[in-house]
């Protein structure tokens, strides 16, 4: 065991005496700190079932601002106090179950290792402590290692890239980021498509949300609005449509999203944009701008006028048929505004 990089790179570790204590292998350890490199310089760090303490030392080694390691061995503390012998740093050993250490920490961790005995489901308890106590900097990342005959499956409001290496595994946790598209959707456009798309591209997951504009009469209702744009992202496994009659603002809080997405026709934001954009953001929501390719093609009042010459080319492929049996219906039934 060594210190694979940093201020004391190459310093060797003593290793745990009791067998029952698996230290991450240094093949093990360099993937992970391949993947970590650039968050560890400046970074808060827990190390929870520490045992050696080489994966908090490596941090120690690299530049993280503070690192504290936690077990309820005493050998095992011992042992992380002595490994650390010699090293300079803002670091704490605390001997403590790893339950009761995350009910007294204060603060936020930008990265939290977790790596208890396999198969013992501790792995997963302390991630989901750690996310109901909001211990994980909105950025953070938890690295959960364990044995790969088992799999884990990310709770509700986490994201989670897998490395498997033979045997072993080890899940890089975050929180899901969510974007917000907002707009009146009537209908939904090829434009509309192609922000949703670059949005896909910023967050793990996107809410298309039908609003109410009084101000708007609008040719098809809320029920078709939302067909339709479920319809054209029917390829989309990650974007999800609903309707509502709050806010956007509103919209964005009660659907757990972290910004609202808006789609631009030209590079920067106009006037009207950035004032949207200021009056948001003081009601506590940022707009997150982006700039398709076909910007163009967002609008819905040119989608309409061509709908009601017949031309269907301004819909995502996938709303065409949905579309034309809205409209068939509606003419069906007389309706004027088809």
């Amino acid at each position: 065991m060594r210190i694979i990089s940093g201020r004391y790179r190459g310093r060797k570790l003593i290793p745990p005496r009791d067998n029952e204590v698996r230290p991450t292998t240094d093949r093990i350890k360099e993937t992970v700190f391949n993947i970590l490199a650039p968050r560890i310089p400046g970074a808060r760090v827990l190390d929870l079932f520490a045992g050696s303490g080489a994966l908090g030392i490596e941090c120690v080694s690299r530049g993280a601002d503070e690192v504290i390691f936690v077990d309820m061995s005493p050998e095992s503390v011992a042992l992380v106090h002595r490994n650390l012998k010699g090293l300079d740093g803002n670091f704490r050993v605390v001997q403590a179950d790893y339950a009761a250490a995350l009910g007294r920490l204060d603060g936020r961790f930008d990265i939290v290792f977790i790596d208890p005995p396999y198969g013992s489901g501790l792995g997963e308890k302390a991630v989901s402590e750690i996310f109901a106590r909001g211990l994980l900097e909105e950025d953070g990342v938890i690295c959960y290692e364990h044995s790969s005959d088992r799999r884990y499956e990310p709770q509700e409001g986490a994201v989670s890239r897998e490395k498997r290496m033979g045997a072993v595994t080890v899940d890089f946790v975050r929180k899901k980021t969510v974007g917000m598209v907002t707009g009146t959707f009537d209908p939904f456009t090829r434009g509309h498509e192609a922000v949703v798309k670059e949005a896909l591209r910023l967050f793990d997951e996107v809410v298309v949300a039908c609003l109410v504009n009084p101000e708007k009469e609008c040719m098809f209702t809320p029920d078709e609005r939302v067909a339709i744009a479920r319809a054209a992202l029917s390829d989309e496994p990650r974007a999800r449509v609903i309707f509502s009659e709050d806010t956007a603002v509103d919209a964005m809080k009660r659907e757990g999203a972290d910004a609202l997405v808006r789609g631009l026709r030209g590079g920067e934001p106009d006037e009207y944009e950035s004032a949207m954009s200021d009056y948001n953001r003081e009601r506590g929501a940022d707009t997150v701008f982006v700039s398709p390719d076909i910007s163009g093609e967002i609008s819905s009042t040119a989608a309409r006028e061509a709908l009601r010459k017949g031309d269907f080319r301004l819909l995502p492929e996938g709303a065409i048929i949905t579309v034309g049996d809205i409209l068939d219906n509606k003419r069906k039934k007389g309706d004027a505004t088809a």
